[in-house]
């Protein structure tokens, strides 16, 4: 009996073992992605590079996963934070491999320190961390290479950058596969992208210094193309050079320039514009003479001479602000962080309000910020197309600020960049979001129907010289006359002109790291989209639109905005009662010392005293105002902690008294019941 008993346990045991196998065989390829936004399953544009390899038969490429397990488990514990990536990277490389058919074949190897491996690792250009003093290295990295002997590698992951791994890991394949031979143009006043002089390289180096390096935008882009600078004298852009046309910050083009960019858009080339009434790499020239010149120099460009014919003009001297996109940062050594309605940040919160997210540009950007970026205006012409990408929000607004010297109660000027709060007492909110970014498309009107006259060779602009104002040819200059395009040679062009330069420059979009320069937003996959956009690569693009992994938490930011909202009105009139307060101190302390009478010295310090007085009452009650809104984020602050670590176990705790008494009553049900 108890054989009987044993065998059909075992034979229920193996028929299990083999049931559970033929349906985990059976259920291989099916998974599920429970995730909100999908970060395990691998983005459309992925899998139509996978089913590209499959339908022209192209050969298999090896991906190689260097992780230094072994190592990792020795290095502190952040070092270790580490193989949490790695897991997620293991996940989504096995998706490549099950996506590739058979294209793609995965491998991992875990280099130990003064192994084959690790060897192999260095050879193939992996940048190994060094962890301690024999030398040891740290690898995690990546290797692809083709049947042919091509090969790419990414030298390092970095935690921070997990959400563009996927797009990193697809280009490479894309790259690979079907190298690209585009050529980007940049066209720009500024020292972008620097030529690479030699000699002046040496030069700087004896002495020191280091040769001007291109900005990391532009490094970025020639990691994909090929990258040439153009000259700003320029008279003709010839599509036998240039796929794509880059204009960065277009401060005082000659006639001679607009009318190549104009021509350019004429016949059919794509251009991307980044123009701005500030730009914080645009320096003013130094004038030992006089010093103060500087704050006198307008740092703005813009293509307005052309665009206007396009159907999109910036607004001169005026910048965007929005209470809502505001960035909160300390802005003096010894204050608090407050709000900044000039540097805009567009993040998950506020995206769906202020980005196309349905265009292939802006598909995907998580957070953008853009400091004092322009306003466009919209007025496109007949068979033109316009459409805004990106915006402020519905209360977004524009300020008047120009160049010169900053006064109390005057205008604002550049110089109020940093002064939260003159930026908050000039500013009303708006009833309509203001465009900050706009793409163009269409047969486009030229600024030239006439054709254009300019010199062979533009005068040299003297410093100071006010923006906009084009110096008149040499009597002895030879004047080149062009004809307008004709209509045979005109086609559909496509322009995107972004009214801030800042926001692909090297402050506002990167910030140097312990492990070097990384990414702080997405402002360069916005600049890595439109390119990709421009030039027609959409898998690629539609890979970098995969969502950000970050999850904000957005219920302080509601209540500080809703408290600021409730008492911003008299903070601007205490500040204003400050100020003018102040300015009468000023005044009576004039007086004292032009008065010499004791009466009159007494009476006017009684009056200062009073004034004083004011002023520290003013200045109390807008620290209440401030203590105030503290308080109320303290309080949300410990309700939300009792929620988390109280509110649930003390109801866990209940649930469990009312189960024991609710058993304990049933018991003695029962036993009342048999007795």
């Amino acid at each position: 009996m108890k054989t009987r008993h044993i065998i059909t346990v075992l034979l229920v045991a193996v028929i299990t073992i083999l049931a559970i196998h033929v349906v985990t065989r059976m259920t291989e390829a099916v998974r599920v992605d429970v995730t909100e936004d999908r970060l395990y399953s691998l983005t459309e544009g992925t899998r139509e590079i996978l089913r590209k390899m499959q339908d022209e038969g192209s050969e298999p490429i090896d991906i190689t996963l260097y992780f230094s397990e072994t190592t990792g488990k020795s290095l502190p514990s952040f070092i270790k934070q580490f193989i949490v990536y790695e897991d997620y990277l293991q996940a989504l490389l096995r998706e490549y491999e099950r996506g590739g058919g058979g294209k793609v074949r995965v491998h991992t190897v875990d280099p130990k320190p003064d192994s084959d491996e690790a060897q192999q690792a260095l050879d193939a250009g992996l940048d190994g961390k060094p962890i301690n003093q024999h030398g040891d290295l740290f690898f995690f990295g990546l290797v692809l290479e083709t049947q042919t002997g091509s090969k790419d590698v990414i030298e390092f992951l970095w935690p921070d950058r997990q959400e563009d791994v996927e797009y990193e890991i697809s280009r490479r394949i894309f790259e690979l596969l079907w190298p690209s031979s585009q050529r980007i143009g940049i066209l720009s006043s500024l020292e972008v992208m620097p030529s690479a002089d030699p000699y002046m390289a040496q030069l700087l180096a004896a002495q020191g210094r280091q040769a001007p390096q291109p900005w990391i935008a532009v490094r970025l882009l020639q990691e994909r193309y090929e990258v040439r600078r153009i000259d700003p004298d320029t008279d003709h852009i010839s599509p036998d050079d240039v796929d794509l046309l880059v204009v960065i910050h277009p401060r005082d083009f000659s006639t001679k320039t607009l009318w190549a960019i104009d021509e350019w858009v004429a016949t059919g080339g794509s251009i991307l514009i980044f123009e701005d009434p500030f730009s914080i790499n645009d320096q003013p020239p130094p004038n030992p003479q006089n010093p103060m010149a500087g704050l006198q120099y307008a740092p703005a460009s813009s293509l307005n001479r052309l665009s206007e014919s396009w159907g999109v003009t910036r607004i001169d001297d005026r910048v965007a602000a929005d209470l809502a996109l505001a960035t909160r940062r300390q802005v003096g050594r010894r204050s608090g962080v407050e709000p900044v309605i000039v540097d805009l940040s567009i993040d998950s919160e506020t995206r769906d309000r202020t980005i196309a997210t349905d265009h292939p540009i802006t598909r995907g950007l998580e957070q953008l910020r853009l400091f004092m970026a322009g306003s466009l205006v919209i007025d496109a012409p007949e068979g033109v197309t316009v459409t805004p990408l990106i915006t402020t929000t519905a209360e977004g607004a524009t300020l008047g600020m120009s160049a010169g010297f900053p006064s109390a109660g005057g205008a604002l000027t550049f110089m109020d960049a940093n002064n939260p709060a003159r930026l908050l007492d000039a500013f009303s909110k708006g009833d309509k979001p203001i465009v900050l970014a706009a793409l163009i498309r269409g047969v486009l009107p030229s600024a030239f129907p006439e054709g254009a006259s300019f010199p062979s060779v533009t005068p040299e602009r003297p410093a100071g010289l006010p923006p906009g104002v084009e110096l008149p040819p040499a009597d002895d200059a030879e004047v080149v006359t062009t004809e307008p395009v004709p209509e045979d040679r005109r086609a559909e062009a496509t322009v995107l002109i972004v009214a801030d330069t800042d926001v692909i420059a090297d402050q506002i979009a990167f910030q140097n790291s312990l492990f070097g320069t990384v990414a702080v937003n997405d402002n360069h996959k916005l600049l890595l989209n439109a390119v990709d956009y421009l030039l027609g690569a959409p898998e690629l693009m539609s890979v970098r639109a995969k969502n950000s992994i970050r999850r904000p938490f957005v219920l302080f930011e509601t209540i500080e905005a809703a408290a600021e909202d409730q008492t911003r009105e008299r903070e601007r009139e205490l500040r204003e009662e400050i100020t003018a307060f102040q300015e009468e101190i000023r005044n009576k302390q004039g007086e004292l010392s032009r008065r010499n009478a004791a009466l009159f010295q007494k009476t006017l310090q009684d009056d200062v005293d009073e004034l004083n007085g004011r002023v520290r009452e003013a200045e109390r009650e807008l620290r209440d105002i401030r203590k105030a809104q503290r308080a109320a984020l303290e309080s949300e602050e410990r309700w939300v902690r009792f929620s988390i670590m109280g509110f649930m176990p003390t109801l866990v705790l209940i649930m469990g008294i009312v189960l024991f008494i609710r058993r304990k009553v049933r018991q003695k049900t029962m036993e009342g019941g048999r007795s």
